[in-house]
């Protein structure tokens, strides 16, 4: 008995395929409703989140940020928004402890305060954990993120990424026309030529509506992997680098040569912006002493910074696009500021930073997000940001959510028909099998 390389590749498909369809299904409806997490957050999350339109303007940042610090001493809020839409509340988080520091310092009961934005009133804080209604989408998002398992969920699905990285693949190479085998006996030649790869290919990319239920859905499961094959490439193999990481990690170093996060980290503390020796010593000619006030305060950090990007990019050639978020590093007595120029991949890693000296106001250092990055982080960025829906601005952003939310459409009707086409099959088989039994048996 020969190896048939169709049949071993159908047969891996089919029940691959049938273990993934539930799992498939879970993370294309969720990852459908992530695509629009911030707006569905806010509509659960309603009453946090909206605040009344007042005919006073809005209070300063930094203003609604003492606020909380007053009303929550016991804890850190080393971050603040750069902008507050009018109809919004402001919205602080609580920094993050991890590590040693995390055993010694109590957990904080919430991770976000909501501030009015116009009377600087608490208006109440959030523990996403909780299971309650205002965390609808958090909840959606970690079902998608790990079945609400933990390690073991991430896991799972990391393993269930991995499979249907492969079988996007397989299912490729099924798609093919099938080889004509050459018959040994003696037969006239056809004096009509072969048609060629392409032209037997092509019905495969159609789908025939006037036919019957079968057909719909064998033609929908196949043209539907055919058009949106690179996405779901894209889609299964980020998740796989999401979770699944001793797998993703050594594949992408051999293939792309990715960097690790430690091994990127230093090569960037080693190459120092061009800037930078200037900077370190002007900062090094400034007497720095207790009496002397600095000159980027919380009052100014986010103009003065904001500022600072828009010149150093400039200088570049870019524009920004979005201020993302400021921060007070007390440590280093810095000001640090993540924002998005138009040459970035996304708003988080790809996205870029300047960090400037709270004391004497200079640039200490403008890390570039489309610059530092090697090819191999670049093509990383891209698929966590493709995955993520971390594309475009504006309008551009919208459309590229709802084409996430047509791939998570798409995802389930291939997994629904395939789930069918297997089914259907199956009851062929059964039927044959009873056949063969019948006619088997002594009249």
């Amino acid at each position: 008995m020969s190896f048939n390389l169709r049949l071993s590749c159908l047969w891996v498909h089919r029940y691959t395929g049938l273990a993934m369809a539930g799992f498939l299904i879970l993370a294309a409806i969720t990852g459908s409703l992530l695509a629009f997490h911030d707006e569905l957050d806010d509509v659960f999350n309603h009453r946090l989140a909206y605040s009344e339109i007042q005919n006073t303007p809005q209070l300063p940042i930094a203003t609604l940020h003492d606020h909380v610090i007053a009303a929550y001493p016991e804890h850190q809020f080393s971050s603040m928004p750069t902008s507050i839409e009018p109809d919004k509340s402001a919205v602080f988080s609580v920094d993050r402890v991890r590590g040693q520091a995390a055993q010694n310092q109590p957990k904080a009961p919430f991770q976000e305060v909501y501030v009015n934005p116009y009377t600087g009133a608490i208006i109440g804080t959030r523990d996403k954990e909780e299971w309650a209604w205002h965390n609808t989408m958090w909840k959606v998002f970690w079902l998608h993120r790990d079945l609400l398992l933990g390690d073991i969920g991430k896991l799972i699905l990391g393993i269930v990424s991995l499979v249907w990285t492969i079988n996007c693949f397989i299912g490729f190479y099924l798609t093919f026309p099938r080889a004509i085998k050459k018959n040994k006996t003696k037969q006239k030649v056809s004096s009509k030529k072969r048609a060629s790869f392409l032209k037997r290919w092509l019905p495969a990319w159609k789908i025939r509506t006037k036919t019957n239920l079968f057909k719909l859905n064998y033609d929908l499961h196949h043209a539907f992997g055919l058009w949106l094959w690179l996405m779901f490439f894209v889609i299964a193999w980020s998740s796989v680098g999401f979770n699944l990481k001793q797998v993703y990690q050594p594949v992408m170093q051999a293939v792309i040569g990715l960097e690790d996060r430690a091994e990127k980290f230093s090569k960037q503390s080693a190459q120092p912006t061009p800037d930078a020796k200037i900077i370190s010593n002007k900062a090094n000619s400034e007497t720095d002493t207790a009496t002397t006030a600095d000159v980027v305060n919380k009052a100014n950090s986010i103009a003065h910074l904001s500022a600072q990007a828009n010149i150093a990019a400039q200088k570049n050639g870019v524009q920004v696009q979005q201020l993302l978020g400021i921060r007070w590093v007390e440590e280093d007595n810095q000001w640090q500021m993540r924002f998005k120029t138009d040459s970035d991949i996304g708003k988080k890693g790809g996205a870029s930073s300047i960090t400037v000296n709270a004391k004497t106001g200079s640039v200490e250092r403008v890390n570039f997000g489309y610059q530092n990055a090697s090819f191999g982080s670049k093509a990383d960025q891209w698929l966590s940001t493709l995955h993520m829906g971390h594309i475009g601005y504006g309008f551009g952003h919208l459309l590229y959510q709802i084409f996430l939310v047509v791939m998570g459409l798409a995802v389930t009707v291939l997994s629904v028909t395939g789930v069918y086409l297997w089914w259907k099959g199956r009851q062929q088989r059964l039927k044959v099998l009873r056949n063969i039994k019948h006619s088997k048996q002594p009249s």
